[in-house]
């Protein structure tokens, strides 16, 4: 039998919660201790009512852990209890860590460092370009980039480390199987992300998401983190309770700074101004955690056109592309290029993924 199919059937007894199953499990020492208990032990542990000792002694009744752990697995998701090797170990140093997570994808990401990026819903241009160029870099330093597939920042980051054939991991608040996955839209992008890393929640398969299971899943989020980066967050968003939870559990919060005007840029502005590191590129977060020690490509060298043998045209208008979104009009102005010639130069760098049309015509470099 399975190390852990013993706690995950104990978890699925009803009304033995996640802080319960784990304060029982390091009373008696193991799952296997606690299964075996009789009722007068199970009576005499402090905190514990005659309810939920009844319900104990019913469920060891009903339930087979073999078989419970055969029907879990059968749907292919896999489960970390929190006394598995596996299981995150930054996230079990905090206090609310849950018993059981359930997983799906490739998730040998345990010694890799994880940086968490959160942002706004409702971004802008500027976020999006933001979140794009951290989560590249971050993935080809050798990160791994946790987020929670949510729209917004949270999706643009995931493809971003997935463009940069990197790995990624999405904390749900729904459960991890097909149906329960929100949002709906984003079940490919979900599959992409399981090819690429994992899918990882607390809930079981079938739980639909609710207004009450997302900030549960952004404690998971931050407790994993080294550090967790806020791209674009509204005076009142809900993404600044993953970083006052990160703060919580002694974690690093960067924050990158946004327009004044800005309503999308009034949290992480707010963040700065409260003690988070202010960033501007993935430099900054590496001076707070190292590079590993084999890093994928240097975030210097990944967007540097001295790597591409590129021509004559694709270097004129590298040089006259930033961040700033230019129209293609006033490319082809300022490079002096046939229109045909520059519409065909432009789509040679975004196939080469140096440039990135973002729509209307408008080119930025990246």
């Amino acid at each position: 039998m399975h190390p852990s199919a013993l706690l995950y059937a104990l978890s699925l007894i009803p009304g033995i919660g996640s802080k319960t199953l784990r304060d029982l499990v390091t009373h008696f020492g193991s799952a296997e201790a606690l299964w075996s208990a009789d009722e007068k032990t199970l009576l005499a542990v402090k905190g514990l009512g005659p309810k939920t000792v009844a319900a104990i002694l019913s469920g060891r009744t009903s339930l087979s852990p073999e078989k419970e752990w055969e029907k879990i697995r059968a749907q292919g998701v896999d489960v970390l209890a929190f006394t598995d090797e596996k299981y995150p170990r930054l996230l079990k140093e905090i206090p609310d860590a849950p018993a059981i997570l359930y997983v799906r994808g490739n998730y040998d990401w345990i010694d890799r460092p994880m940086i968490a990026i959160v942002g706004s819903r409702k971004f802008t241009q500027y976020g999006e370009q933001a979140a794009y160029r951290f989560a590249t870099d971050l993935a080809r330093a050798g990160y791994i980039v946790v987020s929670g597939l949510a729209f917004g920042i949270d999706s643009i980051a995931h493809k971003a480390v997935l463009d940069a054939s990197g790995v990624t991991l999405a904390v749900l608040g729904s459960g991890v199987d097909d149906t329960s996955l929100s949002p709906r839209s984003h079940l490919s992008l979900a599959k992409a992300v399981m090819n690429a890393g994992t899918l990882i929640a607390e809930y079981p398969p079938g739980t639909i998401a609710t207004e009450g299971t997302f900030p549960a899943r952004n404690r998971i989020m931050a407790g994993m983190c080294l550090g967790t980066l806020v791209i674009e967050a509204a005076e009142k968003s809900g993404t600044l309770i993953t970083a006052r939870m990160a703060l919580d559990y002694n974690r690093e919060v960067f924050a990158v700074p946004g327009s004044i005007f800005s309503p999308v840029s009034l949290g992480t502005n707010a963040l700065i101004k409260a003690g988070a590191k202010i960033v501007t590129s993935v430099q900054d977060i590496l001076e707070e955690f190292p590079l590993p020690e084999k890093p994928i490509i240097a975030p210097s060298d990944a967007a540097s056109p001295k790597n591409t043998h590129l021509s004559e045209r694709e270097e004129l208008i590298l040089k006259i592309l930033s961040h700033e979104p230019l129209h293609v009009d006033k490319i082809i102005k300022a490079t002096r290029l046939e229109t045909s010639s520059a519409i065909a130069t432009l789509s040679l760098l975004e196939i080469q993924g140096l440039v990135k049309n973002i729509g209307g015509m408008h080119y930025i470099r990246i």
